[in-house]
């Protein structure tokens, strides 16, 4: 019996929105009930900046940074195969935004393995870089995917969906803006615990909880992908270089014509 969460790839979105709510959960139930962090909205960095929290927030944010590239991925397939669809006048824009976008997907993982890596109590300047490529580079990627959804309509998708992703990109947008105007007017350096009478309570508040928001938000966005990745799987086609893999004489490699046996799932 084939279930929902199983239909074409859309376990990849799946799997990110779950696992990064586990690494986010993990790392916070360690970090309070050690003491580490203040049970009241500390930053997501914060729950992983210490071992041994640190440790499973960063090998479980590598997973969610390897397995989202791979699903960024599989939405640029999924659009560049449907633009077959489009009429030229659409065609075109939706192909350059589409590359770009798999540029900005390459980036916002980057940005994860970055965050994962880089505790910001050990190197702060190249946390921020890769807080900056992932919150910030993926908001920008979130209107890209919204304005290929609007382009794509009604060839391709429907236009609810487009609006959905319209309003998640707004609402990351604005939760991304709160969370760095917040943390500038806090001018406070690294910090885990806060009390209501200390300077720049409140805008530290404010910063802390737009950022789990912007999260949330972010993560939403992939929760729409699921219903698009039931109907896309993956093939992958080897082009065999030689006859066998026991030659010396590599002036002998050539191309070898591909049998159909040889076409297997990429992901299945």
């Amino acid at each position: 019996m084939e279930f929902w969460f199983t239909r074409g790839l859309s376990f990849l979105p799946i799997f990110v929105i779950v696992w990064t709510y586990l690494t986010f959960g993990i790392s916070y139930i360690i970090a309070v009930a050690r003491g580490d962090v203040d049970p009241g909205f500390p930053y997501i960095s914060d729950t992983g900046a210490r071992r041994p929290e640190s440790s499973i927030f960063g090998q479980m944010l590598n997973i969610t940074a390897a397995v989202a590239l791979a699903t960024l991925y599989v939405r640029y397939k999924q659009v560049q195969g449907f633009l077959i669809k489009l009429p030229d006048e659409k065609l075109s824009r939706v192909h350059r935004v589409n590359k770009f976008s798999f540029i900005c997907a390459i980036l916002i993982s980057l940005g994860m393995s970055l965050v994962a890596n880089f505790q910001e109590t050990s190197v702060l300047g190249v946390h921020i870089v890769g807080a900056l490529l992932t919150f910030g580079i993926g908001t920008a990627y979130e209107f890209m995917q919204t304005y290929i959804s609007y382009k794509m309509h009604p060839e391709v998708n429907g236009k609810r969906v487009c609006h959905i992703r319209f309003v998640l990109s707004i609402v990351s947008l604005i939760f991304l803006l709160a969370t760095v105007i917040a943390t500038h007017f806090a001018k406070v350096p690294i910090k885990f615990h806060w009390g209501p009478g200390d300077v720049g309570y409140a805008a530290h508040l404010t910063s802390t909880i737009s950022e789990w928001c912007l999260a949330g938000a972010f993560l939403a966005f992939f929760y729409t992908f699921i219903r698009e990745f039931q109907v896309i799987t993956l093939d992958i086609e080897p082009t065999l270089h030689a006859e066998t893999l026991h030659h010396d004489d590599m002036s002998s490699v050539h191309t070898v014509e591909v049998r159909p046996e040889e076409r297997t799932p990429l992901i299945a």
